[in-house]
């Protein structure tokens, strides 16, 4: 088949879906990628050819401005601002890149447009998602009210997926209601392919999804990405990994910028030494600044997580659904600190599976709540062990084969 993999978000939004890119296309499948151009050496890595979406200046602005530091109600009204402009640029490019091809898949960031093309194009559009969207589950709460009680019952919970459902979908439904007429010249509102299944790029052990009526729901497993082949550690990271000494932590908040990274870096720096552990600063895209390397830090601006994650005794990050998932394959405790979006829902599955502390919002993150969660993670034998056992579990699934073999059935 020749399928079109439709991705629009960040790098940890992205990254599944070129791990199931690569899947599909060592499947026999002739596989192009939609995403945007900041993601074409991913692309690359994997001999996947990439139709680039313009729109750097957006994520720019994210970055620029720390926006997603602020939470999901301001980074929302940032969305709805640039929605528009950019939903009818991306459709046009879109629409371009997936001429010719016979199956269009994605997530949310791919759905957006990515439905429409398609009912344009006459082809299906397979829903491949990261979150637990177009749920109804009852013995957890929907991605967008993960604080929701266990009082409010199965009632509650299957009414919080619908509430989840509506609150993703809001800041997209005008600006798209203008592109589908305007650029692609449909009539009507957009259709879900209902005869389609649904696949979810995550395990089964971490998040179950209840058989309903009427459309097939695949649990996957997760779709991971292995650390590109020119990839190789710094000489430098190596030693500071094998040295002995007090226990090492990962600590990074991936594509979410802070408004003052220097002083969430001295936050961080403080807790670790309070803490008497070492850590591996990932700066990312500005949540945290650069800084010397020392004894007691390494300092990157990113590294593999498959690679990292193995080597480290927990991690410290945003919860972001690849992170969430790479570190519960490694088998280490991880503390979220979450940003906005579906963070804090991670971040409170996390704490449900008992293999992490409870998340700490960004903006209630201080040195001592910090420290205190850091000697939990290293020093909670219960947690480690638990966190062990559940990443065996996930290890032993294959996310990318599992999918690919759904593809085959269509």
């Amino acid at each position: 088949m020749r399928i079109a993999v439709v991705c629009n978000d960040t790098r940890g939004g992205v990254q599944p879906y070129v791990a199931l890119a690569q899947g599909l296309k060592r499947a026999g499948h002739e596989v192009r990628g939609v995403a945007p151009a900041e993601f074409a050496p991913m692309f690359a890595e994997i001999e996947v050819p990439l139709h680039p979406l313009s729109g750097g200046e957006l994520a720019a602005a994210v970055r620029s401005t720390g926006i997603a530091e602020q939470g999901v109600i301001a980074t929302m009204r940032l969305m709805a601002r640039e929605m528009p402009r950019m939903i009818s640029q991306w459709t046009t490019e879109t629409l371009q890149g997936c001429a010719g091809v016979q199956v269009m898949t994605g997530g949310i960031g791919g759905m957006v447009i990515g439905q429409s093309v398609a009912e344009k194009l006459g082809v299906p559009f397979i829903e491949t998602h990261l979150q637990p969207v177009d749920v109804a589950a009852d013995t957890y709460p929907g991605v967008l009210l993960p604080w929701l009680p266990g009082w409010v019952g199965g009632h509650g919970f299957r009414l919080s997926h619908r509430l989840s459902d509506i609150g993703v979908w809001s800041a997209f439904k005008r600006p798209m209601a203008m592109a589908r007429t305007q650029t692609l010249g449909l009539t009507g509102r957009q259709r879900a392919n209902a005869s389609s299944p649904v696949l979810y790029g995550f395990s089964r052990h971490v998040l179950d999804v209840p058989t309903q009526a009427g459309r097939a729901r695949h649990v996957t497993g997760y779709w991971t990405l292995p650390a590109p082949r020119s990839w190789q550690p710094a000489p430098e990271l190596e030693a500071f990994l094998a040295r002995p000494g007090a226990p090492i932590v990962s600590i990074g908040f991936g594509s979410m910028a802070s408004a003052r990274p220097e002083a969430v870096t001295e936050l961080v720096l403080g807790a670790v030494r309070q803490a008497g552990v070492r850590a591996v600063l990932l700066a990312g895209w500005g949540g945290l600044s650069s800084v010397a390397n020392s004894e007691h830090v390494f300092c990157a601006d990113a590294i593999p997580h498959d690679w990292l994650f193995a080597r480290v005794a927990a991690a410290v990050h945003h919860g972001g659904a690849g992170t969430t998932g790479a570190t519960l394959a490694a088998g280490i405790p991880a503390l979220v600190v979450p940003f906005a979006a579906d963070q804090p829902f991670w971040g409170a599955r996390v704490a449900a599976l008992r293999v992490g502390p409870p998340p700490i919002g960004r903006k209630r993150l201080t040195q001592e709540r910090l420290a205190a969660a850091l000697r939990a993670v290293v020093q909670d034998v219960g947690m480690r062990t638990r966190a062990g056992a559940l990443g065996q579990l996930i290890r032993a699934e294959d996310g990318v084969s599992n999918a690919v073999e759904h593809f085959a059935r269509i």
